[in-house]
């Protein structure tokens, strides 16, 4: 059995039984902050995708102050946070008084998100998870994406579940040679981008995740520069107009239905970008996973090839991936 899914078996397995006896799931809310929130929306959108089940994600403020009336006995809520983010806390407080069921996702046993959620699961989260393969599934977002392939087996009797367990199974080593591969291509990114202060980054589908975590935690938080994240898709309905020969833009083309709208990026940079970066998914290896599964797991790789990226660049603008100007250093 792949690595941290006995406790997600156990776990949701109690959880299942709490909302059998209130009448049964009807809705799954995932609520957390910043790169927590993010590192959800995989398991978000494959369940959009394939289960009847109605599922929303909420930033945790969000949730606390403007709290969906649906949420109740039928509601399963998972949060977020590698301690105890506030908001996310207090989310589960107003989650618990509402009746639902909750599940804290935290890096600590002993973290206040995990003790104020009814049940809790722990996952990998030390900043240099990306440098060891066999974490590859390990951190937050491998987590929500197993519990997503959990209900997916559960409450849509999902055929592909054993094909999703076995591309599991394959990520370490295709997340292995992809980290050696990119060693040079992270140098040479390093040095093309060390001077850029503003960035664009594009993705689309379940890779979505990669675009909204470059943007505001690896890039704005932990680099200080600017960056907007554009949705493939979107593109070209406004931030398009801003292309020209020096701007920076790092475009992730995904494996599977959304590829079309990463291509159709592509060849537009390609006749009026020119200091535009492409990492694709396919070539770094996704496409040996199965069909039916392959485009849910486009973030567990982009996710941590990006942070390979950006680390490099870091390096070499002698700006510490670690380094933060408010974040920690005051109430806010």
């Amino acid at each position: 059995m792949i690595k941290g899914m006995q406790e997600v078996i156990e776990v949701m397995g109690k959880a299942k039984a709490d909302l059998e006896a209130n009448g049964g799931l009807k809705q799954v809310i995932f609520v957390a902050c910043g790169g927590s929130f993010a590192s959800s929306y995989p398991a978000r959108y494959l369940l959009n995708q394939e289960s009847s089940l109605r599922v929303q994600g909420y930033n945790s403020s969000e949730f606390v102050n403007a709290t969906p009336k649906s949420v109740d006995k039928n509601t399963l809520v998972i949060a977020t946070s590698t301690k105890a983010t506030p908001e996310t806390v207090e989310a589960l407080k107003v989650a618990n008084a509402k009746g639902a069921v909750t599940i804290g996702l935290s890096g600590y046993a002993d973290s206040l998100t995990a003790q104020t959620a009814k049940y809790y699961i722990t996952y990998y989260h030390a900043d240099e998870w990306y440098q060891d393969p066999t974490l590859i599934h390990c951190n937050s977002q491998g987590t929500a994406l197993k519990i997503a392939f959990w209900l997916l087996k559960e409450y849509d009797n999902y055929a592909s579940y054993d094909k999703a367990m076995e591309a599991f199974e394959k990520m370490p080593a295709i997340y292995g040679r992809a980290y050696q591969d990119l060693k040079e291509e992270a140098a040479r990114f390093a040095m093309t981008y060390k001077d850029d202060t503003v960035w664009n980054v594009m993705s689309s589908g379940a890779a979505w995740e990669v675009a909204y975590s470059d943007a505001f935690c690896f890039f704005q938080e932990m680099q200080t520069v600017h960056c907007v994240p554009i949705h493939s898709g979107e593109y070209f309905h406004g931030a398009f107009e801003t292309c020209d020969k020096d701007l920076a833009i790092l475009l992730f083309k995904s494996v599977g239905r959304t590829r079309p709208l990463d291509e159709r990026a592509e060849r537009f940079l390609e006749k009026f970008g020119g200091h535009h970066w492409v990492i694709d998914a396919e070539k770094l290896g996704l496409g040996e996973l199965d069909e039916s599964v392959a485009e849910y797991f486009n973030a567990l790789l982009l996710h941590p090839v990006s942070k390979q990226l950006i680390a490099a660049m870091g390096d070499v603008r002698m700006h510490p991936m670690s380094y933060r100007r408010y974040m920690w250093k005051f109430d806010y």
